[in-house]
């Protein structure tokens, strides 16, 4: 499914919502009750081979948020939660499924955190890195995580279909894997 289509589900999903949107540039825009403009753009999209579809809403005021349209047509409401009194920031920011995981990466403030959230079970594990900047490489069901740094860690994630497993990795597993970040 191309970003355009996601894009026109989304859209249909806030037309239920009785929310009148208006689609320009490749981005759905409205303004809110309380005359915040809000937006979604097709980066900020993500869709899993059973329909869950999810998207990164902005929000000029700073009221960021994920929403998530499970396969019932029910729509869940994320807050990515911030340790600042800044708000939650897409750029740099990933949204990408496998299977019942959600991945969600987000800059709060001075560094980037990242979320796996589970669609069935609607929890989430913040998965903690000692990195400023989070490097992501998904490879099938494993994802691999790491600073740009020498002094920052590696993580390898692998996700099974109710459950995930950490574990810390170094430099020459990544080499020995051929594995390197994009």
């Amino acid at each position: 499914m191309t970003q355009a289509e996601i894009l026109t589900l989304i859209d249909e999903e806030l037309f239920t919502d009785n929310i009148k949107t208006e689609v320009r540039e490749q981005k759905i825009t409205w303004t809110d009750h309380s005359g915040t403009e809000n937006y979604v753009s097709p980066h900020q999209t993500a869709i899993n081979s059973n329909g869950v579809i999810a998207w990164w809403q902005c929000n000029e005021a700073g009221k960021e948020e994920v929403r998530i349209r499970l396969k019932e047509k029910k729509v869940f409401t994320w807050k990515p939660p911030v340790n600042t009194l800044e708000q939650p920031i897409f750029r740099d920011g990933i949204l990408y499924f496998y299977e019942n995981h959600l991945i969600i990466k987000y800059k709060d403030n001075h560094y980037q955190r990242l979320f796996i959230f589970n669609i069935k079970t609607l929890k989430e594990e913040e998965i903690l890195i000692n990195a400023l900047t989070i490097q992501v490489k998904i490879i099938e069901n494993e994802l691999f995580l790491g600073g740009f740094y020498q002094d920052e860690e590696f993580i390898k994630i692998t996700m099974h279909p109710d459950h995930f497993e950490k574990e810390n990795i170094d430099e020459a597993y990544l080499h020995q894997r051929n594995i390197t970040f994009d």
